[in-house]
């Protein structure tokens, strides 16, 4: 049974939810709600909202919804409530010894941070890859998928003149297969290069990776 005179409160609440611009809370004669309409920006994926609206009124009211009355209508063409997945660098770390190299990158989204470590072995081609793997395992712990992202090739390339890298990252998805690539100019530090063209691959991506995640 629903209390009829919390049906504001719950709706209000759902408003609250990002990514939810307006909630439609119905019920029955007998106070049994029957259907939650709900209808949200393109920001984030159904199954996502649908978690955090069972989360939000468990939590806060102690009432229980089953997914199935649940509905999502998804509109576009509009920025508000727009989420941006997007993962920015925070630091970049290399340790050397004994012919080995350990790269730790540390990736940031909001006031999270997630971290990413890779060793290997110390050569110029060594370096790359390492600190490409470090970067996708950050990435991971983002996503909280392992092995989503699997590095192909990082390799160093010329354009108009300036030194740049390029990274190949195969991406495995519920529907196959697919291969990404990006790339970005060298400045000063090689190796936040390297994962300034590892995320340029992958960031777009990143919204789709996310929908199933109960990290986020």
């Amino acid at each position: 049974m629903v209390d009829m005179k919390e049906i504001d409160h719950y709706q209000k609440l759902l408003n609250k939810i990002p990514g939810i611009i307006n909630t439609r809370i119905i019920v029955d004669d007998n106070g049994n709600l029957t259907e939650v309409h709900v209808l949200s920006d393109l920001s984030r994926g159904p199954k996502q909202i649908v978690r955090d609206i069972q989360s939000a009124l468990i939590a806060s009211y102690n009432l229980s919804v089953d997914h199935k009355i649940i509905s999502v209508a998804q509109v576009g063409g509009s920025n508000i409530g727009m989420r941006d997945f997007r993962l920015n660098i925070d630091s970049v770390q290399i340790f050397s010894r004994q012919g080995m190299v350990e790269a730790r990158v540390l990736l940031k989204k909001d006031h999270r941070v997630y971290e990413g470590v890779s060793s290997g072995g110390n050569s110029a081609q060594g370096r790359l890859r390492v600190v490409a793997e470090a970067a996708l395992r950050a990435v991971h712990q983002f996503t909280n998928k392992d092995f989503q992202f699997v590095l192909s090739d990082v390799v160093r390339i010329s354009l108009a003149d300036r030194n740049a890298i390029a990274v190949s990252i195969l991406h495995f998805t519920g529907q196959g297969e697919e291969y990404l690539s990006g790339s970005a100019f060298v400045h000063n530090d090689e190796s936040v290069t390297v994962v300034k063209a590892t995320l340029n691959a992958i960031n777009r991506r990143l919204p789709t990776c996310c929908e199933d995640s109960t990290d986020l």
